[in-house]
């Protein structure tokens, strides 16, 4: 059966319009929206900037974040139609992959650039405004970020978590049973001279030498 020019025609406009649906010919795929590992995080953000993938925190920042004993939990909320947003966090994926430690752990939540989709986590966490990173510490949410587009997320975030267990230490320093089961020996610039002070010293060398004289 001979094609007339007509059907011809028809049949390529067609398949045009279907590639460049799939995102072929310069067309662009849906942003994704939902839970995302961080290495797909990381591979959305190198295909608009490849040094992306080179990227490592200062040398302070990742010694604060190697430091840490109790859990810290990041959930960052990402616009993915935007190249900045995308950046920050795949620069926070690889610096917890940096890190390499268990104590310091993510989620990472790609959103619409309105805030719609997804529903359930954003509803859920109560987020109003991304990019939005909500810092968890022993599973207690203790603060959010929202960081401006090229910031230095890594050192930014690294002060904000040690802001904030340190504020919350000092709320509960007459609290002895938090302080016995809560790691704070990076937090000592704290008035905690009971624990740590002179006296305390002397009370500690006094147990040790009465379990000798025993």
């Amino acid at each position: 059966m001979k094609k007339t020019p007509s059907a011809i025609a028809g049949g390529m406009l067609a398949l045009i319009s279907a590639f460049a649906a799939s995102g072929g010919g310069g067309g662009q795929q849906q942003a994704p929206v939902g839970y995302l590992p961080g290495d797909r995080v990381v591979a959305m953000a190198t295909a608009d900037d490849a040094s992306i993938a080179s990227f490592t925190p200062s040398p302070e920042a990742l010694a604060s974040f190697v430091a840490l004993v109790d859990p810290i939990h990041l959930r960052i909320f990402f616009r993915s139609a935007q190249a900045s947003d995308v950046a920050l966090a795949a620069k926070i994926a690889r610096t917890v992959e940096g890190a390499a430690n268990p104590a310091l752990s993510t989620e990472f939540v790609a959103v619409s650039d309105d805030l719609a989709e997804p529903k359930g986590p954003i509803a859920d966490n109560g987020v109003t405004k991304a990019l939005e990173i909500i810092v968890y510490w022993m599973g207690q949410e203790v603060g959010r970020m929202h960081p401006e587009p090229g910031a230095a997320i890594d050192g930014e975030l690294a002060d904000f978590i040690h802001q904030a267990r340190a504020q919350i230490a000092e709320s509960m320093l007459l609290d002895n049973e938090f302080f016995k089961y809560t790691y704070h020996k990076d937090l000592l610039e704290l008035d905690c001279k009971r624990c740590h002070g002179p006296e305390a010293m002397r009370r500690e060398e006094h147990g040790r030498f009465s379990g000798l004289r025993q």
